[in-house]
C-alpha cells in the first residue's frame, strides 16, 4: 500500500511540474529582461494542493525546464531557486500556521510572502547578470507576475473547493488541516 501512495504522490508532483512548465512556456508575455507568465499561479496552486515541499519541486523543476526550452538557459538556476523558495515560504506559513493564520488568510499571506521572496531572488539574479538598471526595470513585472499568479491561483482554488477535489487542499477555507492530509506531509 505504501508503494501505491508513493507512486500517487510522484504522479501528482509530476502533474504539477507539467502544469508549471505549460503555464510558463505556453502563456508568456515577453519583456526586455525575461517574460511574464501564468506558471506562478500553478506553483501557488501546487502548494495549496501538494504542500510546500512537493510544490517547491514542481515549481523549481517546471520553471527551470521552461527556461531551458525557451532559450533562457542562463536563468535556469535562478528560476529553480526562486520558484523553489517561493513555494517553500508559502508552504511553511500555511503548514506551520505561522502568524496563527488559517485557511484563506494563510493562503494569502503565504502567497504574498512567497512572491516577495521570489521577487527579491530575481532582483539579485538580475543584478548579477545585468547590473542595477536591469533590477529597476524588472521590479514592476516581477511584482505583477507574483500578485497576478496568486490572484489566479486563489480564484481557481476557490472554484476547485466546490468540487470533489476539495479533499486535496491542505487547508480548506476556514478549517484546520485534516488528520488524513497532515499525516501525508
Amino acid at each position: 500500500m505504501k508503494q501505491d501512495t508513493t507512486i500517487k504522490r510522484l504522479c501528482e508532483t509530476a502533474l504539477f511540474t507539467a502544469l508549471v512548465f505549460l503555464g510558463i512556456f505556453t502563456f508568456k508575455f515577453p519583456l526586455p529582461f525575461g517574460y511574464v507568465h501564468l506558471g506562478d499561479s500553478m506553483i501557488f496552486l501546487a502548494v495549496l494542493m501538494l504542500g510546500g515541499k512537493r510544490g517547491a519541486l514542481a515549481g523549481g523543476i517546471g520553471g527551470a525546464l521552461a527556461d531551458l526550452i525557451s532559450g533562457y538557459a542562463i536563468w535556469m538556476l535562478p528560476t529553480f531557486l526562486c520558484k523553489f523558495f517561493l513555494a517553500i515560504c508559502m508552504g511553511i506559513i500555511i503548514e506551520k500556521q505561522l502568524f496563527k493564520l488559517e485557511g484563506k488568510s494563510a493562503w494569502l499571506v503565504g502567497g504574498l510572502l512567497g512572491g516577495l521572496v521570489q521577487t527579491i531572488g530575481y532582483m539579485i539574479a538580475s543584478y548579477v547578470l545585468y547590473g542595477m538598471p536591469a533590477v529597476v526595470v524588472a521590479i514592476p513585472s516581477l511584482a505583477f507576475q507574483s500578485i497576478a499568479g496568486l490572484i489566479i491561483a486563489l480564484v481557481v482554488a476557490a472554484a476547485l473547493q466546490k468540487t470533489a477535489l476539495q479533499k486535496y487542499f491542505l487547508h480548506r477555507a476556514n478549517k484546520k488541516v485534516s488528520n488524513e492530509v497532515s499525516d501525508s506531509l
